[in-house]
């Protein structure tokens, strides 16, 4: 064989080789948004510009903050709550978006989900206008900010427009921002071709791949116990979303309740959870539905939220304070799609 053939030779077996001979290299990238952290890990065999990506992907979730923020007098959420205007307001087509399946949540949940709740979570001074923290509202006031509550106050129409049937509705999307703005940042990974990758906002997170092990992204689920590592449990997530809600993040004492008072406030009775549910951990395809689907079923509590869960197939795990234990009990699919799971 020639020295020119058998440099051509080489040079297809090289050209040949597939993923697996090559180096599958980590890249971690980290910033701060939304009141909390946000965390990116991608593997790839193809280098990355890292600083350009962190860059990207910052612009990315400041511009979705920018629109979808109930905190930030700059947003258009913000704006949009502050508006005493009952005519069709224009919105940017993440909000319209979000706020239509903010909606289909509202209506699959029998209420349990509902994004109208922003005076309630104010009063009991959970949310940005809140005049006392510490206060704990009278009846006659959570009666009072019901009247103003209710996805059926708002109207979601088209061309990218709301309206207020009163003009003292406010929205708090706090409950699934997080995962669209996952979402989002997932769908500009793909678009440059990267595939093995997790996404992480404030808790809830986004997988795609098979990460190191070739079985998945494997992360902690947390379960609101106390000491060993906050109740963190390990579990494989492949191209699947988690989202956790617990009231064990945000809770402040209640002299009327033998409970603290818990930042989740039903919507249906306008008081925050009572019940022996600590956390709920729900996986969906998306972030956005694992975001608000958790929130719901933390609201509906152990008894309802089991049966929500099983009625629309969900994969969640319910953990539950009996004395000094935390008791765990998961859906069906929960069980089929981790059969082996252990305490």
């Amino acid at each position: 064989m020639t020295r020119s053939l058998l440099i051509l030779f080489f040079a297809l077996l090289l050209g040949c080789q597939d993923d697996s001979e090559q180096t599958l290299k980590p890249y971690s990238l980290t910033g701060q948004a939304l009141g909390t952290t946000w965390t990116v890990k991608v593997l790839s065999y193809q280098p990355i510009d890292e600083s350009k990506l962190r860059t990207d992907i910052a612009a990315k979730i400041e511009e979705a903050e920018r629109i979808l923020s109930h905190w930030r007098p700059d947003a258009t959420l913000y704006q949009l709550n502050a508006s005493l205007s009952s005519e069709p307001i224009p919105i940017p087509p993440i909000l319209h978006e979000l706020l239509k399946h903010a909606k289909w949540t509202y209506k699959q949940t029998g209420g349990a989900f509902d994004p109208t709740i922003a005076p309630l979570v104010n009063l009991w001074g959970f949310g940005p206008v809140s005049t006392n923290r510490l206060s704990i509202p009278q009846q006659k006031e959570i009666d009072e900010t019901m009247q103003v509550t209710g996805m059926n106050q708002l109207e979601i129409l088209g061309d990218f427009k709301v309206r207020k049937k009163h003009p003292a509705v406010q929205i708090d999307l706090s409950a699934s921002a997080k995962g669209d703005i996952i979402d989002q940042v997932c769908e500009m990974l793909d678009r440059r071709e990267l595939s093995n990758y997790l996404v992480e906002i404030g808790g809830e997170i986004r997988a795609r791949g098979n990460g190191k092990s070739g079985k998945g992204w494997t992360i902690g689920l947390e379960d609101g116990s106390e000491g060993k590592s906050n109740g963190l449990t390990s579990v494989n997530l492949l191209n699947y979303s988690v989202a956790t809600s617990g009231t064990y993040r945000q809770s402040k004492p209640n002299p009327h309740s033998v409970k603290p008072a818990s930042h989740l406030i039903d919507p249906r009775t306008g008081h925050p959870v009572v019940h022996k549910l600590i956390a709920v951990n729900v996986l969906a395809p998306t972030a956005r539905d694992a975001d608000a689907l958790a929130t719901a079923l933390m609201i509906l509590g152990p008894e309802e939220g089991m049966r929500k869960a099983e009625e629309m197939d969900l994969v969640a795990r319910f953990c539950s304070r009996e004395g000094n234990r935390t008791q765990r009990s998961d859906s069906t699919t929960w069980r089929r799609l981790y059969p082996a799971f252990e305490e």
